[in-house]
């Protein structure tokens, strides 16, 4: 069958109505165009003497709206965007019969589209039909496609045509899903409706989800098909799937958290809740989802509650502590974090409860500690007071007794003077004891305050002068200049070096002893060491840690066992460090390394110690 006679079939075919005439030149076709009036000219691309675009130009020079559609039968070509581009209405390509019932679904509705001739209702409602965009059809009772949408068609990836008198894959997919034959159920009136959702795979192998809606079409009260409307929703499922997802991880999220957390709306309604706080208030999720925070506020009143909800802030987080009251009526403080957040589309609290029974109990013991610490320190004071004045004025009292009486003896009395000294010594020993004491004090006082910027120089000199006062039979060496050094300490820095000399007179079995003191920077030049070192007994390996601790000597001891203890509880607040070592051929050397500070600088960086 040659292109003239395929097209003329298939129009009569499609459309009763339309009277074909089929000639087979374009100058044949002019003629007929000239004696009677044509509602569409349909062209192949040969239209004997010229070709088809031809063809249309000598058309437009009669009727520039009559439609012009060309057909394409494979033997003779041009490009569907030439024809188009030169004015053609349409442009099929028509390669067996199929192609042809395509062109005349085209010639009906570049007619329609015209409205040069009255159009049938029916065929507005069959284009309509086609032109919806949704999965729309109607089959006949046997299941078969009588008209189908453009968009359903493009879902099975066919034409309406290509479509048309072939089974559904959607009726065949529901009636293998249900008991029975739903759709025969449906003609025969048993049921009004089939909907629902069902997964169908396409003739090119692609699972898709899609909803659908089948229901009886009735001409004069008889069904003679079924109207059906279906829906790709598999991008939407996707979403749904991915957001249930997202959910749920998002629940298993903060179910895992250990504190209690809270979805509540402005009106103070409790939304959602994690499990820990269905565990820890002893309510089920139903029971608290029913409930306000009101119901479990036991620390702020309703007005005071309401009202920290509606002053959320919008771009911050709401930080406050109140009591949360749990079912069996035990209450428990909570510190609450609360921000502004999107839950299903609205704007919402998001609340974070953590228990704080433990945290009000440590602040309750700290505050307690604190109060007793105070206490403490004014006894301490009161103690320093009674030791530094009225103690120390007695034994100073003593000691110049004694030198009176050491001026009385006679000086052939030697067990006379013997006892004089020995008053003497130990005058002067309870002095130093006294001195000590107030140190201790004064450092247990002080304890938290910053270090500042000290001058190491004039510190170490001022209790240098003062061991040669109170040794004047010692001979006191500095081996080199005191360097011009600021370390970081505070006012009691001169006590550390008063008791490393004295202790470095007091215990030593020479009347004269020697003391030895040399000063150095390390090489980096952030630290200084202070070496007292002394010609007495000597510090064992073993005892050389224990030395320093606060029981070592007790206040029988000749010499402060306690000053040693002093030094280092005082150089460690100074960030730094005390050690002895031996000296050589014998004696001690007790060496104290601490920090030095830039101009300006504080003690805020409490760096650890590192010897050098």
């Amino acid at each position: 069958m040659g292109v003239t006679a395929a097209v003329a079939e298939a129009v009569r075919r499609r459309e009763a109505q339309f009277e074909v005439e089929t000639v087979r030149t374009a100058t044949g076709a002019l003629d007929l165009l000239e004696d009677a009036d044509f509602d569409c000219v349909v062209s192949a691309v040969d239209a004997g003497e010229t070709d088809a675009l031809g063809f249309l130009t000598a058309i437009r020079k009669r009727d520039v709206e009559l439609p012009f559609l060309v057909v394409a039968d494979g033997e003779h070509e041009v490009t569907a965007s030439d024809a188009l581009d030169a004015g053609v209405t349409d442009y099929v390509r028509a390669r067996g019969s199929e192609g042809y019932d395509e062109l005349a679904v085209r010639v009906e509705r570049a007619v329609a589209a015209t409205g040069r001739r009255a159009v049938d209702p029916s065929l507005v409602y069959e284009r309509v039909f086609e032109q919806i965009l949704e999965g729309a059809c109607l089959y006949d009772r046997d299941g078969r496609f009588v008209l189908v949408s453009d968009y359903l068609a493009g879902f099975y990836g066919a034409t309406p045509a290509e479509l048309e008198g072939e089974r559904s894959l959607l009726v065949e997919r529901i009636r293998e899903e249900r008991t029975g034959d739903p759709y025969q159920q449906l003609l025969d009136g048993e049921v009004d409706c089939l909907e629902g959702e069902t997964e169908l795979v396409t003739p090119d192998g692609e699972s898709r989800t899609l909803s659908y809606r089948f229901a009886p079409f009735r001409v004069t009260d008889e069904v003679v098909g079924v109207i059906a409307v279906s829906r790709d929703i598999t991008d939407r499922r996707e979403r749904e799937q991915k957001l249930k997802r997202a959910r749920e991880e998002y629940q298993e999220l903060i179910d895992g958290m250990n504190d209690t957390v809270w979805v509540i709306d402005i009106d103070s309604h409790i939304l959602a809740v994690n499990e820990t706080a269905v565990e820890l208030l002893g309510y089920s999720r139903d029971e608290l989802l029913s409930m306000t925070v009101h119901d479990i506020d036991a620390g702020l009143s309703d007005e005071e509650a309401s009202a920290l909800i509606s002053q959320m802030p919008t771009d911050g987080t709401q930080v406050f502590e109140t009591v949360h009251r749990a079912k069996n009526g035990r209450e428990f403080p909570v510190e609450i974090s609360s921000s502004l957040v999107t839950y299903r589309g609205e704007t919402v609290v998001l609340s974070v409860a953590r228990d704080i029974t433990t945290r009000k109990r440590y602040e309750a013991e700290l505050r307690e500690q604190n109060r007793l610490l105070e206490t403490q320190r004014d006894e301490l004071e009161v103690l320093n007071q009674v030791v530094r004045h009225d103690v120390r004025n007695d034994l100073q009292l003593v000691t110049a007794y004694a030198e009176l009486l050491a001026e009385r003896v006679d000086d052939d009395d030697n067990e006379a003077r013997e006892y004089v000294e020995i008053v003497r010594k130990r005058a002067n020993h309870a002095v130093e004891l006294t001195e000590t004491a107030r140190d201790m004090a004064e450092m247990m006082g002080g304890r938290g305050v910053e270090n500042e910027r000290v001058p190491l120089r004039p510190v170490l000199e001022s209790e240098l002068a003062s061991l040669r006062d109170m040794a004047p039979d010692a001979t006191v060496t500095v081996n080199s200049e005191i360097p011009a050094v600021a370390v970081l300490a505070d006012d009691m820095l001169g006590s550390v070096f008063r008791n490393l000399l004295t202790n470095a007179v007091q215990h030593t079995d020479k009347d004269e002893p020697t003391v030895d003191i040399s000063v150095s920077e390390t090489e980096r030049g952030d630290r200084v060491v202070v070496r007292v070192a002394d010609d007495g007994r000597g510090v064992s390996d073993e005892r050389k840690e224990a030395i320093f601790a606060k029981d070592e000597k007790g206040l029988e001891s000749r010499g402060t066992g306690l000053g040693l203890y002093l030094v280092q509880s005082l150089v460690e607040t100074y960030g730094g460090d005390v050690w002895v070592e031996d000296n050589d051929p014998c004696g001690s050397v007790f060496a104290v390394e601490l920090r030095t500070a830039d101009e300006g600088q504080d003690g805020s960086d409490q760096s650890s110690p590192t010897r050098s």
